[in-house]
């Protein structure tokens, strides 16, 4: 989430993977009997009908933002030491940065940018547009002008249009991907109207498609509020899905009671316990979007979530929450077909509550166990084939189906009622993985394994 209170400039590189989502089709999921636990049941969403989706996840899933200049850091001190497939946010490269006076172009941290990225392995990278500069602004006084860029739309149309020819001829071929705005649904961000966003679109798609005929367009992001949804909507019905190649959203962790000051939408909210946003709440919000998209009658343009996590450290401070929470996030987004799912951030303080979903910490260098947890699960389903969304039982047990390239099956399981319990998995599997294994522990026929909060693997052979 892009806001003020992240200090943060916003811009986006992300490198892509067209094909990382799911086969939503019906299978057996290979559960076993699990114990009935008295807990409530987060409501599981029937979402809208999936559009069809590739079905393996290869590494370009796996996005994120990376705090390369914080605290003036230099780039390679914050390059992570996870796979990642896709780079998201760094603050310094967002419109108001690049262009400091009118009409000249700084592109020293763009080009660095880049660079690093494709000397990294990037297959895609995405520029997501954002910060007015204060002398295109209609509000040059506006607080967000003063960390991100003033929000839009800028009063010299031109000279967007202008910066935006520039920016595509410098990157032809590097940059594939441009997202219209961040979180155009927050007043700090974007104070125009869906027909706004729209000419905004046209300008974009029709700019950039006419130097680099291979880009593609990306909506303006939607972020966690009550008008999640709408926002969506109201951009494709005006016309904005004639510019836009796949639909944003910011897949963030929500409470009507947050620090954050949220706003939910029914479904989307885990307000009794963080970690639950985690499951049914995440369903719900890509169910939202579909449903978005449904009735603006493009349920067939891809989803990709540029930005999410658990939002503020103090919103799940538990180390082993944070442990379930990353895992459990990754995974449900696969088994959704949602094609990229970007963590916000590889950076900052883990122990400042005020920093964002921290999985590094840049004083010392170090990451934490959620970061060994995110690699874990990069592993696990990087090449896999996920069979189905993830689905609880009456007892609140979740399970996600899953191929692997050599046509190993498995299986990923956890309680989501937090608390410890023993599963009993169906007789081809033969063994299973935690998120801290060394190697796989066998399980001896009829015989059960441990779950909790975290997944676990069961896997019918050793799987590549």
């Amino acid at each position: 989430m892009f806001s003020p209170r992240k200090c943060l400039l916003a811009v986006t590189i992300l490198i892509l993977a067209l094909g990382s989502a799911a086969v939503l089709t019906t299978v057996d999921c290979g559960g076993g009997n699990s114990p009935s636990v008295n807990s409530p049941l987060p409501t599981s969403p029937t979402p809208p009908s999936t559009p069809s989706v590739p079905s393996t996840t290869n590494n370009g899933f796996f996005g994120m933002t990376v705090g390369l200049y914080e605290k003036n850091a230099a780039f390679a001190d914050r390059w992570p030491t996870v796979p990642i497939g896709t780079l998201g946010k760094m603050n310094g490269t967002q419109w108001s940065a690049i262009e400091k006076t009118p009409g000249n172009y700084d592109w020293t941290n763009l080009d660095a940018a880049v660079q690093l990225a494709r000397s990294n392995g990037a297959v895609n990278i995405i520029y997501t547009f954002f910060g007015v500069p204060s002398f295109y602004s209609s509000n040059p006084a506006a607080s967000s002008c003063a960390i991100g860029g003033c929000p839009g739309p800028p009063t010299n149309v031109q000279a967007f249009a202008n910066f935006v020819t520039a920016l595509a001829t410098r990157y032809k071929g590097e940059i594939n991907f441009y997202e219209l705005w961040n979180e155009g649904n927050r007043p700090t961000s974007w104070t125009g109207s869906a027909a706004d966003f729209v000419s905004f679109a046209q300008t974009v798609s029709q700019t950039v498609k006419s130097i680099d005929s291979n880009a593609k367009v990306l909506s303006p992001s939607s972020s966690v509020a009550g008008d999640f949804a709408t926002f969506v909507q109201d951009f494709l019905q005006a016309g904005g899905s004639s510019y836009a190649d796949g639909v944003s959203f910011h897949g963030y962790h929500c409470q009507n009671a947050s620090a954050t000051d949220d706003s939910c939408l029914p479904g989307t909210s885990c307000d009794q316990n963080a970690l639950d946003c985690a499951g049914a709440p995440l369903e719900n919000m890509i169910a939202d979007v579909r449903g978005a998209q449904q009735a603006a009658a493009v349920s067939n343009i891809p989803l990709y979530d540029t930005e999410g996590g658990w939002q503020q450290n103090k919103d799940l401070p538990n180390l082993n929450d944070q442990v379930a929470y990353i895992s459990r996030w990754y995974v449900i987004q696969a088994s959704e077909g949602v094609k990229i799912a970007t963590w916000y951030f590889w950076g900052g303080t883990p122990t400042d509550p005020d920093q964002w979903g921290s999985i590094y910490d840049a004083t010392t260098g170090q990451p934490t166990e959620a970061a060994a947890a995110y690699a874990t699960t990069y592993n696990w389903i990087n090449g896999a084939t996920l069979q189905g969304a993830c689905a609880a039982d009456s007892s609140n047990v979740w399970t996600c189906p899953l191929t692997f390239s050599n046509g190993k099956t498995g299986l990923v399981v956890w309680n989501g009622n937090e608390t410890s319990s023993s599963y009993t998995p169906a007789s081809q599997f033969i063994q299973y993985e935690t998120l801290t294994s060394t190697s796989p522990a066998p399980i001896a026929g009829g015989g059960t394994v441990p779950i909790g909060e975290a997944p676990i693997l069961l896997e019918s052979g050793n799987r590549p």
